[in-house]
């Protein structure tokens, strides 16, 4: 028995030292390639149409629940039950677009992402408040919240719907942003 308690020990100590090392040596190559690297425009209009799709997947996945309670088929009970297992969604979705990186000169495109994603999740926030409470300010905010998340929405669709620009143009000087 106490053979088994030192190879415990041992083993227990080799991979602890292991994971630190492991997780040092990750931390330190994360930030070398931080510090001397900017993300490439290509990189960046990757990144942001993969959230950009996450968003609008997890949009309408949860507006057709809105729609079965629309048409009768949910009380308001199950829809505040599927507003609370989408909000967690949409806060990751946030998370995942406030870490992205990107080039400095498109920040305003990487903010309006930013911006839309946390005003429609504003926005269901406030709609559960009006399905808890019936309370129609809740209904009008969340309704609100939603039109400011689309006028979000169509600044970073019209970046992603130009096409590449050559090295030494930067796009958003091609984007007319009156719409």
């Amino acid at each position: 028995m106490e053979i088994f308690s030192l190879l415990i020990v041992a083993l227990f100590f080799a991979f602890t030292y292991f994971w630190s090392s492991t997780i040092e040596e990750s931390y330190e190559f994360s930030n070398k390639i931080a510090a001397f690297s900017q993300p490439s425009l290509q990189d960046f209009r990757s990144s942001l149409g993969l959230v950009a799709n996450q968003s609008q997947y997890l949009t309408k996945s949860y507006h057709d629940e809105i729609g079965k309670w629309t048409s009768g088929k949910y009380d308001n009970y199950t829809l505040i039950s599927i507003t609370d297992s989408f909000l967690p969604k949409f806060e990751n979705l946030i998370i995942s677009a406030k870490n992205m990186t990107y080039p400095t000169e498109y920040r305003y495109i990487h903010e309006a992402l930013v911006n839309s994603l946390e005003s429609e999740t504003d926005s269901y926030r406030h709609f559960r408040n009006y399905l808890v409470s019936g309370n129609m300010t809740e209904d009008e905010i969340s309704t609100d919240l939603l039109s400011v998340a689309f006028q979000y929405e169509q600044i970073y669709s019209k970046f992603l719907s130009v096409p590449n620009p050559n090295s030494n143009q930067n796009v958003t000087k091609l984007i007319d942003f009156n719409y």
